[in-house]
């Protein structure tokens, strides 16, 4: 162990840092200022700052695979921080942040009057530590309300500091409103910026997400293609081909499901990813469902069952099995199991077969994995036992 991981266990181990210098790894520290005299008109600087952070906080807290960065005030400080300046630790804790490779951002700011307009501005400086230092103005427009003039400039910090988040947030209002402009738009500043080869993870997740915009778009040839550039930039990414698979068995190629999986599973078996194992599970699934082996696929889902015991979307599919035998009683109860889950099942937007519904019929049209929808619809009865008469044999 190197001598300042030795010393930041040893001090952890003892209490003089506090572990919050861990749980606020990846974090943004926000500092705006506003002048009393120019807060007479608008609203305080406490106030504004407050929805500056409420927007950051609403783009980071978005669901994603990989997690996402915290956002506070530069006014909260951490036990450890506070202790960390009482003893003059700082530069210290700094430096166990830097070694394990945690980051701490901060965004500074003050607002102003424009000299030639009057309008209200914010100018601001985002410090990312992997980058250099990112001036930002933001200049009020007519009419604009200061929660949206804070919502567009919280986002344009979020767009630097944290693109791959940001893409993300953008993509699920997207596909509410079905206007992907500023996603695409997003996807290719990111995928120029990181042209470079000294950034392929970056770019294999950025190509991911444009793949998974594609089959928000229905066009299931792009996607394909996306993935697979995703795939080759870092193969050690899993989800791009987990995703490839997919889309074949959503374009009713199922035959080749399976052994195009098998590799992946493996190394989802090695890197102990077990969501992505269940993920790949229940794709096999979907191909055998859609070859008609029921079996078989019962036996997929028992694997990503055990991969991932909270899904949802595993006892969905074992009620589809249920429906294509004929049994109701079957069926009623992995709804039930299904809707028991609905509260602590994780879908991720990057995940095709997380966030889209397996369909394994010939023909069935791509749609989200609306579960809370599917499981509010009335459940089928139990059939009812048929009277037979005694003396002819047949139904009164």
């Amino acid at each position: 162990m190197d001598p300042i991981s030795l010393l930041a266990a040893f001090l952890a181990a003892f209490g003089i840092i506090s572990t919050d210098a861990v749980l606020h790894a990846d974090s943004v520290s926000v500092s705006l200022y506003m002048s009393d005299e120019l807060s007479k008109g608008t609203a305080k600087g406490e106030i504004i700052e407050d929805m500056f952070i409420a927007k950051m906080q609403e783009i980071g807290d978005v669901k994603s695979y990989f997690g996402s960065p915290s956002v506070r005030s530069n006014k909260s400080k951490t036990i450890g921080a506070v202790l960390a300046k009482t003893m003059k630790l700082e530069d210290m804790t700094a430096a166990i942040q830097h070694t394990f490779g945690m980051k701490t951002a901060a965004v500074n700011g003050s607002f102003a009057k424009d000299e030639k307009e009057g309008k209200l501005q914010l100018v601001a400086m985002v410090r990312d530590p992997d980058e250099p230092p990112f001036p930002l103005v933001i200049k009020r427009d007519n009419n604009e309300s200061l929660p949206d003039m804070m919502g567009r400039a919280a986002q344009q910090v979020m767009e630097h500091l944290a693109p791959y988040i940001t893409l993300v947030y953008l993509l699920q209002d997207a596909d509410h409103k079905h206007d992907y402009a500023q996603v695409d738009d997003l996807i290719a500043r990111e995928l120029a910026a990181y042209a470079s080869s000294a950034y392929y993870k970056e770019r294999a997740g950025i190509l991911n997400i444009a793949g998974i915009v594609a089959l928000h778009k229905q066009n299931l040839p792009e996607a394909a293609r996306l993935f697979e550039e995703a795939d080759q930039t870092d193969p050690s990414l899993l989800i791009p081909r987990l995703n490839r698979a997919f889309v074949m068995l959503a374009a009713d190629e199922e035959k080749g499901v399976d052994g195009y999986l098998k590799p992946t599973m493996d190394s989802a078996r090695y890197q102990r990813s077990y969501t992505l194992l269940a993920a790949g599970d229940m794709i096999r699934a979907g191909a055998l469902m859609s070859a008609g082996k029921f079996d078989q696929a019962a036996a997929a889902l028992d694997d990503a069952e055990y991969w991932d015991p909270t899904s949802a979307a595993v006892p969905s599919l074992r009620a589809e099995i249920c429906a294509e035998r004929g049994d109701v009683t079957c069926v009623q109860k992995y709804k039930a199991k299904a809707r028991s889950n609905l509260d602590n099942f994780e879908t991720y937007p990057e995940l095709a077969s997380l966030y889209y519904h397996i369909s394994w019929r010939k023909g069935e049209p791509l749609r989200p994995n609306d579960l809370r929808h599917e499981m509010s619809k009335p459940q089928l009865a139990p059939a009812k036992p048929v009277k037979v008469s005694a003396e002819t044999g047949k139904t009164p």
